[in-house]
């Protein structure tokens, strides 16, 4: 018997869920890859981002279609090709900057970046075709994983700090002040509490809830901080605690359930899948 745990739903509901799909385990895949690859080279960051990019792309397109059809496999390949056009177009706009100066250093030029995009691009098609796989017959909503998605679009608010940014980046570019970092994790949690609360059709379990969301926060995280995390044990562990990776998660999970169960109470909820 086939598994199937992706309802149909409505175009952008399709979207946010195969956002949702893709952070999730682009992120777990790049938080598990990235520390191995730096025993073999410890400089780059590139080989396992972006290949832990391209099984999360396979990861969305499956959600985007099962849940969307085509059409929801056409508004996720858009949203990837949106974010590769920043990606792309921001660094080949810098190389051109900065040529002719006596500062000359790239280390990924704009070529390398859009060359990481081709295996997104095959993973997209791919999952594409194993998306029925994963359809239910039924008409609902994913809400944890339009939850997800809103918890990783969310991060988008980093425009108003650093401009455009590409949106399966976002999440694990927080640089400043802890302050920065503290009110980011508030919105995006409060943000996916709200739509976990709009778009859920079964009672609230805050346990089971709690322990997805603190995924989610940890996911988040982990990318930089783990991996920064190795590296210092390879050579002086105390001189590194990683505060974000104890802190994130479960205030990620509280916020999330608090909002979520508050909403309800609120009264809000969707009318339609």
């Amino acid at each position: 018997m086939r598994q199937t745990f992706v309802a149909a739903t409505r175009p952008l509901w399709a979207l946010l869920a195969a956002v949702g799909a893709a952070f999730v385990v682009s992120s777990i895949a790049y938080s598990l890859s990235a520390p191995i690859y730096s025993f073999i080279d410890f400089g780059d960051r590139t080989t396992p981002l972006w290949s832990a990019m391209a099984i999360g792309a396979f990861a969305g397109a499956a959600v985007a279609r099962a849940a969307g059809g085509p059409l929801g496999v056409v508004a996720f390949a858009a949203y990837l090709a949106a974010g590769a056009t920043i990606t792309v177009g921001g660094e080949a706009f810098y190389e051109r900057a900065i040529q002719g100066s006596s500062f000359y250093f790239i280390a990924v030029s704009a070529g390398q970046l859009a060359a990481w995009r081709l295996p997104s691009a095959f993973a997209v098609v791919a999952g594409s075709l194993a998306g029925p796989q994963f359809a239910r017959p039924d008409r609902g909503t994913n809400a944890f994983l339009e939850a997800a998605g809103a918890y990783s679009l969310a991060s988008l608010l980093l425009v108003f700090v650093g401009g455009p940014i590409d949106p399966r980046l976002a999440p694990y570019n927080v640089f400043g002040p802890p302050a920065t970092h503290v009110a980011l994790v508030a919105a995006q949690a409060i943000v996916a509490g709200v739509v976990l609360a709009w778009r859920g059709r079964s009672p609230l379990r805050p346990l089971a809830l709690g322990g997805g969301f603190a995924l989610v926060g940890l996911v988040s995280v982990m990318p930089n901080d783990f991996t920064t995390l190795v590296g210092a044990i390879r050579f002086n562990w105390t001189e590194y605690w990683p505060r974000s990776l104890m802190l994130v998660p479960p205030a990620t999970a509280l916020t999330v359930v608090a909002v979520a169960a508050l909403a309800r109470r609120q009264g809000i909820h969707a009318a339609t899948a």
